[in-house]
């Protein structure tokens, strides 16, 4: 028997942190596609469907909350995760989260942004806590 496997979609406006993301999440066995923008984001969502959806906290034409809003509707299935370029911000999280994101993570930090992706699919979910 063959397993789908889990498909991710990454959006920042930064090539190199793009193929390092991408990158991590492949040698984790995800199937993964790129973004550069808030438009690029719905125009994939609109053609294939991603078990997760990582978007950038600002991006060239939108920031993650205008994207989050527009992802309740294009894909509310998709599990959300934001990034920042540092450790969360504890004010962030809770809009954040009632906007629809599983968690908030630091993007230069490879093993918390693959284990932030993991915990999307754990039965229930995880609580982190930034350190």
């Amino acid at each position: 028997m063959r397993f789908k496997r889990r498909k991710v979609l990454v959006a920042d406006c930064h090539e190199d942190v793009l193929i390092r993301l991408e990158k991590l999440l492949e040698d984790e066995g995800y199937d993964t596609a790129t973004a550069w923008s808030a438009e690029d984001v719905l125009a994939l969502v609109d053609s294939e469907e991603f078990d997760v959806i990582v978007v950038n906290e600002y991006m060239p034409d939108a920031d993650c909350e205008d994207i989050l809003r527009m992802l309740r509707v294009a894909a509310p299935a998709a599990r959300c995760i934001v990034m920042q370029p540092s450790a969360p911000r504890i004010t962030d999280i809770g809009l954040l989260r009632r906007l629809g994101a599983r968690d908030v993570v630091c993007k230069y930090s490879s093993d918390d942004f693959v284990q932030a992706v993991h915990n999307c699919f754990a039965p229930y979910p995880m609580a982190r806590v930034a350190t």
